[in-house]
């Protein structure tokens, strides 16, 4: 995305203060400069072509940056300003699980209530599942993601529809841990038959309204999205808006200083108890495996104490939130830009808090590798590729990920279909036993006709891994 206007709005701590000012992390002294290492670090993200969109850093209630990058609208250059609504996809997560928790603390549902009671449509086997074992990814329950419904402008009733269609989950419930966004679309839709009241308008009177996050909305028709609202484009520029009006599992559009006095009253009792917290932040239990996943957020323990995040990735969207609970310290991001490096991001902030050195986040070899097969052609690409691999290691992302989404790009974005299906197979020398990477590869040479090639790879990515629901379904149609 090529760089544009800059709009930075950061730094609560005045010039004439920054002498002595000290902010206290991880029980030592940062250093007075954080606030401005850290735009430092933004801007040159930004002009890298690694961050568009806006951020937030906050400790023990005090915000210690924050700034916005880039534009929201291409079409017409309009800035990303810290009060752009940005699509928070699975960010969503923790506002459907509080709607959830509240309604429970109403004793309106029980986590142990099994679903069924509320979702009569579905199969006894899926009903079986508890609120709880939605809450926390392990239902069984499949991700609709992979029973090839998704389409422009689909919604909740249609994701009911394709799981009623279903005769049983993908493991028994409580099993294990498999994240799931249809559990999700599930608590949505339990909240609103147990409050009477669409997810939009719940969250509106229960949340947004009573925090005053007056930008902040869940998305339930077109109309919604003004002039003001993010418009989310891929790594290579392209518009990848979101489409769809599916909630619970996402939906919701936010700021990051909304979601900033949503990070503060989860430290009072403003929403809900701080003994419903406690739970929320603990993670699920399951019989095979392990797992990390709350209520509606990842919960991890390191050596700054337990800290609980979410990350959301949808279209071009991508978002962020990280809460370190000993001490106090909250980093939010929302982007419309493609792929950026969150996480990275994230330890980035942290080390410069702590006042310590930092490494910049990897580049994107498939934003390079694209404009080299639009320039050179794939014969060219490939072999700038394997020079990375062998020179460049450390300078470029040369995950299976960044290959997936290069070929994708040609594929639907570019219409090379040859060229895509080179990239794919060449994902598959390097990642022999990735499932996915069969898949991709499988699904390219269906795109090209060669029904023959697209059920030998869709055979091999079921080899790889018997639960590909994508390629198990797709296999049976060409079949």
């Amino acid at each position: 995305m090529a760089t544009t206007r800059i709009q930075v709005l950061s730094v609560i701590i005045a010039v004439g203060l920054l002498v002595s000012a000290t902010l206290v992390l991880y029980g030592q002294q940062a250093p007075v400069t954080a606030p401005a290492s850290i735009d430092k670090l933004m801007r040159q993200l930004h002009e890298r072509g690694q961050f568009n969109g806006a951020v937030l850093v906050a400790q023990r209630g005090r915000i210690v940056y924050r700034g916005s990058f880039g534009v929201s609208d291409q079409s017409s250059g309009r800035a990303f300003t810290l009060d752009t609504p940005s699509y928070l996809a699975s960010v969503s997560k923790p506002l459907t699980a509080l709607a959830i928790m509240k309604l429970a603390e109403k004793r309106r549902l029980g986590y142990d209530d099994h679903i069924g009671r509320y979702v009569p449509e579905l199969a006894d086997a899926l009903g079986s599942a508890t609120v709880r074992q939605l809450l926390n990814h392990t239902s069984g329950i499949p991700d609709y993601g992979n029973l090839n419904v998704e389409h422009p402008g689909m919604t909740n009733a249609e994701v009911l529809n394709a799981l009623r269609s279903l005769d049983k989950p993908r493991f028994s419930p409580g099993e294990k841990y498999e994240y799931s966004n249809s559990g999700y679309v599930l608590l949505g839709l339990i909240v609103e038959r147990v409050s009477g009241q669409p997810l939009s308008a719940y969250l509106q009177n229960q949340v947004f309204t009573p925090l005053g996050m007056k930008a902040s909305f869940v998305l339930t028709g077109a109309g919604q999205k003004t002039r003001e609202v993010a418009r989310g484009y891929n790594a290579f520029g392209n518009p990848d808006d979101y489409n769809q009006y599916v909630t619970g599992d996402g939906g919701s559009y936010s700021t990051v200083d909304d979601l900033f006095a949503f990070d503060q009253a989860l430290y009072t009792e403003k929403l809900v108890t701080r003994k419903t917290l406690e739970e929320a932040f603990t993670p699920g239990r399951v019989r095979e495996g392990t797992t990390t996943y709350g209520f509606g957020w990842n919960v991890n323990s390191d050596a700054s104490g337990k800290r609980v995040w979410h990350t959301g990735n949808t279209a071009g969207f991508r978002a962020f939130i990280e809460r370190r609970l000993d001490d106090k310290i909250t980093v939010i991001m929302l982007t419309n830009g493609g792929d950026s490096k969150r996480i990275q991001i994230n330890e980035a902030i942290q080390h410069i808090l702590a006042g310590q050195p930092y490494t910049l986040p990897k580049r994107s070899i498939a934003v390079v590798l694209h404009g080299v097969v639009l320039k050179s052609g794939v014969d060219a690409a490939i072999a700038t590729y394997e020079m990375a691999k062998a020179t460049q290691a450390d300078e470029y992302d040369l995950d299976e990920g960044e290959i997936n989404t290069l070929g994708y790009q040609l594929l639907y974005g570019d219409r090379k279909r040859e060229d895509a299906a080179r990239i794919f197979l060449l994902n598959t020398i390097d990642h022999p036993a990735s499932s996915n990477a069969f898949d991709s590869l499988a699904e390219a040479y269906e795109v090209m006709g060669d029904k023959v090639s697209a059920r030998n790879y869709y055979g091999v990515a079921l080899q790889r891994d018997p639960q590909n629901l994508h390629a198990m379904r797709r296999l049976e149609k060409l079949q």
